[in-house]
């Protein structure tokens, strides 16, 4: 019988048993360096081995996973006395867990192949899925030259859920962790700041949350960040974890020559935030009081208010209107098709037009009526939609020749969907006030993307 193919581990941290547990799974054997007993304990409820050494883990492994965390440490963990060189042979795969800069890998790369012959070394950002689809799963984004990568690939599939192979110059492991923790910084203040805008406005942050996690911009930060936030259990720890990813991406961008305005000002937001907590704090409220004395807003104040009921406000709007069931709808383009060809299975008369001949063809085939202007579908429609794409298309599908407010009926709501500026609406309410038609408009941008607009599950 084969004996099992060993995999070693110097430094453990949560997402390297993860791995080492994966790779148990998937009949490898497992074996490691570590200086913290509490890890080692978990490593050998897995069935690994402890090692005394960096050297002793490096010996007659099929793939040697180092953790790196400054470049200084691989003077005593890769080239020092008891370092990996000591035992590791030629043919060993060398994977890279690293958070020092792309550059510096290639340097020790081209050190270790031309002066030790180690030829098959890859970097890997490990992490957790970040998606809905892999929220929680142990994700590698890999690197290295392809017969590196070739070697490495049954290792690396062993560890994780989800792997990305990137073959070419080593580093882009590196790269996709500098991306990733940079959106991750900016989102984090971002999402802080939607919220405390929202609060100046009167919106209730919970309508916030909701609104912004349809929409097709929403990231994996906000989502499950913010709850966190308003309920007062996200830890302020959260802060320096931030704080220090952030600074290596900023060291990063330094040392290539490429400034990142937006992250450093975010660094800016988290390093004030720190100077507000105190080092003794107990409550679990800390973080979101920091933000809250920075925005001058009460946001905690705000979430604790009454939650409101999307459903039951639907239920008591639609009972007290007479919905107009003939629609006309300006703008057949990706999102506007998807909501109007819903609008015809919801049983309305929808009668579209679009600058693009095409697009009203295939309307017209899905059971739309059609017209050559906007004019031309808003004669004696309940409900005008425009759709367009800004103010300037707005303005000339409303006014320009043949425009849809000279032809529309008295009492008549237009819907304007098309992302403008709220200076905009205001003005175009009081026009059509001055119409004398008693013409109504609401102001109702939408997000979700094409998919949900056909589907009816748009955000409005």
């Amino acid at each position: 019988m084969a004996s099992r193919q060993v995999v070693g581990f110097v430094g453990l941290d949560d997402l390297s048993l993860q791995m080492a547990s994966s790779l148990v799974r998937h009949g490898y054997a497992v074996q490691a360096f570590e200086i913290s007993d509490s890890s080692i304990d978990e490593l050998l409820k897995l069935g690994g081995r402890r090692c005394s050494s960096p050297s002793e883990v490096g010996r007659d492994v099929t793939a040697l996973v180092v953790l790196i965390c400054h470049a200084d440490q691989t003077k005593d963990l890769i080239f020092g006395e008891e370092g990996v060189l000591k035992g590791l042979k030629s043919d060993t795969v060398l994977i890279l867990r690293s958070t020092i800069s792309p550059s510096i890998l290639q340097k020790l790369e081209k050190e270790l192949a031309e002066v030790h012959e180690i030829n098959y070394i890859v970097d890997a950002y490990v992490s957790l899925g970040r998606s809905d689809a892999s929220n929680g799963k142990v994700t590698i984004a890999s690197s290295g030259r392809s017969d590196a990568i070739a070697k490495a690939r049954p290792v690396l599939s062993a560890m994780c859920e989800k792997l990305f192979n990137f073959e070419g110059e080593i580093g882009g492991g590196s790269k996709v962790k500098m991306v990733t923790e940079l959106l991750e910084g900016i989102h984090f203040i971002a999402s802080v700041e939607a919220l405390s805008l929202g609060a100046k406005a009167g919106i209730h942050p919970w309508i916030i949350y909701d609104i912004i996690s349809n929409a097709a911009g929403n990231s994996w930060v906000f989502k499950n960040n913010v709850p966190l936030l308003l309920k007062g259990d996200i830890k302020h720890q959260i802060l320096n974890t931030l704080v220090k990813n952030v600074e290596i991406i900023l060291d990063m961008a330094k040392s290539l020559t490429f400034p990142l305005p937006l992250l450093a000002t975010t660094h800016q937001q988290l390093i004030h935030g720190i100077s507000d907590v105190s080092c003794g704090e107990d409550d679990s409220t800390a973080l979101i009081k920091v933000w809250e004395k920075i925005y001058g807003v009460k946001v905690s104040d705000a979430a604790n208010e009454d939650l409101y009921s999307p459903e039951q406000l639907a239920s008591e709007i639609t009972a007290d209107s007479k919905s107009g069931r003939r629609v006309g709808f300006i703008g057949l383009g990706a999102m506007g098709f998807g909501m109007a060809t819903h609008l015809l299975s919801s049983k309305f008369s929808v009668n579209g037009f679009d600058v693009y001949k095409p697009t009203l063809t295939r309307f017209a085939n899905a059971g739309g009526s059609i017209g050559n202007s906007p004019a031309e579908v808003s004669k004696d429609v309940d409900v005008l939609i425009i759709m367009v794409a800004n103010e300037a298309q707005a303005e000339n599908v409303l006014y320009g020749e043949f425009g849809a407010v000279s032809v529309l009926s008295p009492g008549a709501t237009i819907i304007l969907s098309s992302t403008v500026s709220p200076a905009y609406v205001s003005q175009l309410e009081r026009r059509l006030h001055n119409e004398g038609k008693n013409l109504r408009l609401v102001d109702a941008p939408v997000s979700g993307g094409v998919k949900r607009a056909s589907m009816g599950t748009l955000t409005v």
